[in-house]
């Protein structure tokens, strides 16, 4: 037997004083005896990280780790995951031979069904991403799945995709393994620990409370599993994590349950099948999940649920329609234990925003053994290098919205959480579950006005005005609404657009020291005349970007930061541990203000009927910003585009919000003026180059090669986080250059990670993109070697097919009406 879900596992197989008394100190704790932890504290200790201590409540393994089904997968759906998913596989294969116990490791490959049109899009685009990172994958027809699955029926089945080189492996042995590992690198392992408390003092991790006393460190890693929401609640950080039901059963003996079977993922039926000595086992991701709360669950470890053969009756349905044999069979194992996960479906990582030293790595989602050994290596490097080593977005702990931990809230989004791993992973997918509970000033107005809204960061926010919602629009090819965004696109280039941008991080610092503050934090020079504005970057120790914004000099003591919306959580503390210890406060106007952008040519005209304020060019140069008297009312209004027109950003406190809007709106009629949307200002803003953070600029990115460095000031006086890294590097030589890319064809659209190619070669990846309304082409920003001339001919890989494109040092757009190519 492949000894699946053993409850006999425990670290005294692998060390002698498991039970010892527990140190009074430790340079590091990690905090969970499951397959993350034990993978953090090996690579850790790999890393020469000395005076390492595992801490587990129950016994190894006993929390997620031990009931997992053990699949392994080379690729995911983006660059930056397949790097991580892709060294675990690798890592497995060596495991039994470094640790000397039996993992169960069986490269026996994988393949995932396509039932519809959409599907075979989605399988193609991830072929793609795979085969860029250097993984054997293919696209079968149903004759070819019929060989790989000869017990399987491919009736409805209109493609497949196979990857040779995945597979499955026993989650609790390979747990084990890496304990064994880190045991003998020095880890020192202490079973049935409860840790209750974390402890911290100004700011920074200082070690924890724990049922049998207090342990003080240098840092705390939490990989506690589905109980690390309320353990981090102790030091007053917020994780949005919650468990709910996993079930698997495990059939009787069956002819043909080969070894050699691949895992199948039936994904469109919600289900995943593997071999296990001689039987196969059938695992659900079902749409409607069964959320449970941590006081539901035991703590004793090995946790289960009573049997639910009628929630599992469709995925059981389903499943002995595709392998018939399933049914006559039957089963001799059910299995419902709890698993952890996040509002969107992608893992909590690194250190938090509120505690410094105090590093997080949680909420799975189901892909705990796919992914802890990447997660173990870069959470390792990432607390020995002070920062990131790999693109970290996707995954930062920091992403989340505050209220995105509230109970409630995780609840109602769980019973859609599940499901998500195999539900479609459309472009601009949006959540149905856990809505319109955050929402802004102008929320209601817009709704009347035929908004679209869609969801980011627990927050609400129109992406486009009338037509098809969602739904009815998703699409690997031009969406439903693309006619709609199109409109709202030339309204921005050719009249005048306004925009709902309230969802920004504003944040006002305050105080004698509030331009010290900004001015260490910032790269650019932010000590400026007051009213003017000033974009900038925001760096790591190593001199990667953390974020983007503006800053504007409101008065001598006082200065505005606007960041991005998806950042929100990160801008605020990075900004409170800048002003801790100095004569400043941070103050989050986010909710207080609102922002309404007035874009496009005609913006001005709009602006002067409804303002007695001067609008001219030598009024309000661009870069500067003023308060004005608008509608009824007044607010601050900063010219700044992201669309690369003439426009302005109206900042009206949040109860003038609908005033200052329905006058702009009702001025504006004779005008042609639109609402516009997120997808809009995203197609524009790719027509014109700007960069997106998180996609095309991260913690990785340096601002030369990101393209960014007009905004490094070197020799400001105090210098800035990160100067010292960014000082050693050659703008002349950047890592990888930064580039603008639009295809010749004007049909494709871009997804995000399509490869680019020189002369047929690989040469780099799509960091974003979007269709130009007003180049008719799919133009976005890559990150390709700096070696690459740009006179090659280049061609971009989409579903499969390249096509020819035009690469260019300089944006498509100019606001001046140039098209500009080449």
């Amino acid at each position: 037997m492949d000894r699946l879900a053993d409850r006999t596992l425990s670290a005294t197989i692998v060390t002698d004083t498991a039970h010892d008394p527990l140190p009074r100190r430790a340079g590091t704790i990690v905090v969970g005896g499951g397959i993350i932890g034990a993978s953090i504290a090996l690579h850790l200790a790999e890393a020469g990280v000395d005076d390492v201590l595992l801490l587990e409540r129950a016994v190894l393994t006993s929390g997620t780790t031990w009931h997992a089904a053990g699949l392994v997968a080379g690729a995911r759906g983006s660059t930056a995951m397949t790097g991580l998913s892709s060294y675990g596989l690798a890592f497995y294969a060596d495991l039994q031979q470094r640790s000397g116990l039996d993992v169960s490791f069986e490269r026996c490959g994988s393949l995932s069904l396509a039932r519809h049109s959409g599907r075979v899009d989605e399988l193609a685009y991830a072929r793609d991403v795979a085969v860029q990172n250097g993984i054997e994958a293919r696209l079968v027809d149903p004759d070819e799945i019929a060989k790989l699955w000869p017990i399987a029926s491919t009736e409805g089945v209109l493609a497949g995709l196979h990857f040779a080189n995945d597979g499955h492996v026993n989650p609790g042995y390979a747990a084990l393994a890496m304990a064994k590992l880190a045991h003998e690198a020095g880890v020192s392992i202490r079973e049935g620990v409860t840790v209750t408390a974390i402890l911290h003092e100004h700011g920074r991790a200082t070690g924890v409370e724990t049922e049998r006393g207090t342990v003080l460190a240098d840092r705390v890693v939490i990989a506690g599993g589905l109980w690390s929401r309320d353990l981090a609640a102790t030091a007053g950080v917020h994780l949005p994590l919650y468990a709910a039901e996993h079930v698997h059963v495990r059939s009787e003996p069956i002819e043909g349950a080969v070894a050699s079977l691949p895992v199948l993922r039936d994904v469109d039926h919600s289900y995943y099948i593997r071999h296990e000595a001689g039987r196969l086992l059938v695992g659900a991701f079902e749409p409607n999940g069964i959320p449970r709360a941590v006081g539901d669950i035991a703590t004793t470890g090995f946790a289960t649920f009573p049997d639910d053969w009628a929630h599992f009756s469709p995925v059981r349905t389903a499943a002995e329609r595709t392998v018939p044999t399933l049914g006559p069979a039957g089963y001799d194992r059910f299995l419902t234990a709890p698993e952890s996960f996040t509002p969107d479906t992608s893992f909590l990582l690194g250190e938090t925003a509120e505690v410094e030293q105090l590093f997080v790595s949680a909420g799975l989602n189901s892909q705990g053994i796919i992914f802890a050994p990447g997660i173990g290596r870069e959470l390792a490097r990432w607390i020995v290098e002070g920062s990131p080593q790999f693109d970290s977005a996707s995954v930062d702990v920091q992403r989340f919205s505050r209220h995105q931990s509230n109970r409630r809230y995780l609840h109602a989004r769980t019973v859609e959480s599940l499901g998500r791993l195999y539900a479609m992973h459309w472009p601009h997918l949006q959540s149905e579950t856990a809505r319109n509970v955050r929402r802004t000033p102008l929320d209601s107005r817009l709704a009347e006005l035929g908004a679209r809204f869609g969801e980011i960061n627990g927050g609400e926010r129109a992406n486009w005005y009338g037509g098809p919602t969602a739904a009815e629009g998703y699409s690997y090819g031009r969406p439903g609404w693309f006619e709609q965004v199109a409109a709202e696109h030339r309204a921005a280039r050719e009249g005048v657009a306004l925009f709902d941008l309230s969802p920004f991080a504003k944040f006002e610092i305050v105080g004698a020291d509030a331009l010290a503050v900004v001015q260490h934090s910032a790269t650019n020079n932010v000590d400026v005349a007051v009213g003017q504005a000033v974009y900038t970057l925001f760096l790591n120790r190593n001199g990667g970007i953390e974020l983007d914004g503006t800053v504007t000099r409101l008065a001598h003591d006082r200065l505005l930061v606007v960041t991005p919306s998806t950042s929100h959580h990160k801008s605020l503390w990075l900004l409170r541990r800048a002003a801790r210890g100095h004569a400043a406060v941070v103050v989050d106007v986010t909710a207080a203000l609102a922002t309404i952008g007035v874009m496009g040519p005609l913006s001005r005209e709009l602006l002067s009927r409804v303002s007695p304020d001067d609008w001219s060019d030598a009024a309000q140069p661009y870069t500067t910003g003023r308060e004005v008297e608008v509608a009824d009312g007044f607010a601050y209004s900063l010219r700044m585009s992201f669309v690369g027109e003439l426009g302005y950003e109206l900042y009206p406190s949040a109860d003038l919000a609908l005033n200052v809007l329905d006058a702009l709106w009702d001025a504006g009629q004779h005008l042609g003026v639109r609402l516009a949307g997120y997808h809009a200002l995203d197609s524009l803003r790719s027509e014109k180059g700007y960069r997106h953070l998180g996609h095309d600029i991260g913690a990785t990115d340096d601002p030369y090669s990101a393209g960014l460095g007009f905004t490094v000031a070197l020799d400001k006086p105090g210098g800035f986080m990160g100067r010292d890294a960014v000082a050693a590097l050659d703008p002349k030589a950047p890592r990888h250059r930064t580039v603008h890319v639009a295809l010749d064809d004007p049909e494709p659209v871009f997804v995000h990670d399509e490869t680019v190619f020189a002369d047929g070669i690989a040469v780099g990846r799509m960091t974003s993109g979007a269709y130009g309304h007003t180049l008719g082409l799919a133009v976005g920003i890559a990150a390709i070697s700096p070696a690459v001339s740009l006179d090659a001919p280049f061609t971009v890989e989409c579903k499969g097919e390249r096509y020819p494109a035009t690469v260019s040092r300089r944006p498509f757009y100019d606001a001046r009406g140039e098209r500009l190519r080449g």
